[in-house]
């Protein structure tokens, strides 16, 4: 694909054969009044399903579709992130394959990022999600405003249009266990993100691929790989425990000296020094687990993706 590529559209594909050929038609049908100059990057997921077979029939009606499939199935955020490798446009486009992001809804997120933002997200109007999916996006939702110190008026999503310097930024990042949105908040200035009211549209084709382990995995690894908010817990609760277990010290010694017969030694004391000393080897492991976490956030010792077969 020539460099003059005007937008990329980057979709990560798991089991949606059934959904690939109208994604596409109403994709081009879309950019058919935007520009030609496009290419639609479609990384497979490893899809238990015919995708793969789909995405190779696209490609060989339009050389503006490139496909990627990956060895093993690494998770939407990582497919996602190997796309980014792969594209060339000014502008790039991300969005899920199972239509419920309209692609007629793409021309709002592009007038948006004309206001002089570098990353616009869709904000849904209504989520078409069940009840317990969205319960649970929106406490990622919380967790990601949280950890990723993003403004409340901005809302995060999978359907999102970057520049070209923001994708050029976050492929720069190294980080076996991606998570999308931490990766692209430290590619852009927060001032420089915005989000736009766009349509969620209900699931045509089989049910969602998330479940709460999940969702659990996702809010782990954004809590554990991009902040120290694990460290600071284990820190403070270390702090605290050696500080209770002083002033119960003080409080035994206080009562022998007003009362000599009660002894210092026995069970009280010896649950103090344990106390004491369990407090100190968790502020210890606190602080040692920040440098190591720092350690690992300059080295990375497993691969984003592995791709298994490529036509671009």
């Amino acid at each position: 694909m020539a460099d003059n590529t005007e937008y990329s559209i980057v979709i990560p594909v798991y089991n949606s054969e059934k959904t690939l050929h109208e994604l596409y038609s109403r994709i081009i049908g879309v950019f058919s009044g935007i520009s030609e100059k496009i290419e639609l990057v479609l990384v497979d997921d490893c899809s238990h399903d015919g995708s793969w077979s789909v995405m190779k029939d696209l490609r060989s009606q339009d050389r503006r579709v490139k496909i990627i499939h990956l060895a093993r199935n690494f998770g939407q955020h990582n497919a996602t992130f190997c796309g980014f490798h792969h594209c060339n446009g000014r502008y790039v486009i991300i969005m899920d394959d199972d239509l419920q992001h309209p692609p007629e809804e793409i021309p709002v997120l592009i007038n948006k990022l004309s206001d002089g933002y570098l990353a616009v997200y869709g904000d849904y109007r209504v989520k078409c999600h069940s009840k317990i999916e969205n319960f649970f996006s929106r406490m990622i939702e919380c967790i990601m405003h949280i950890v990723l110190n993003v403004p409340g008026t901005v809302y995060i999503s999978s359907f999102a249009i970057f520049s070209s310097d923001v994708i050029k930024n976050a492929i720069s990042i190294r980080s076996a266990h991606v998570f999308l949105p931490a990766v692209i908040s430290k590619s852009v200035p927060m001032n420089k993100v915005s989000s736009v009211k766009v349509v969620h549209e209900p699931r045509k084709v089989g049910s969602s691929n998330y479940s709460f382990i999940k969702y659990l995995k996702l809010s782990l690894n954004l809590i554990i790989n991009y902040s120290a908010l694990p460290l600071i817990l284990v820190i403070a609760f270390g702090l605290l425990m050696s500080l209770l277990s002083i002033g119960y010290g003080t409080l035994i010694v206080a009562n022998w000296l007003l009362n000599p017969g009660s002894g210092l030694m026995g069970w009280n004391s010896l649950i103090t020094a344990i106390t004491f000393l369990n407090g100190a080897m968790l502020m210890s492991m606190g602080v040692i687990g920040e440098y190591v976490r720092r350690i690992l956030a300059e080295l990375t010792y497993e691969q984003p993706f592995l791709i298994g077969e490529i036509d671009v």
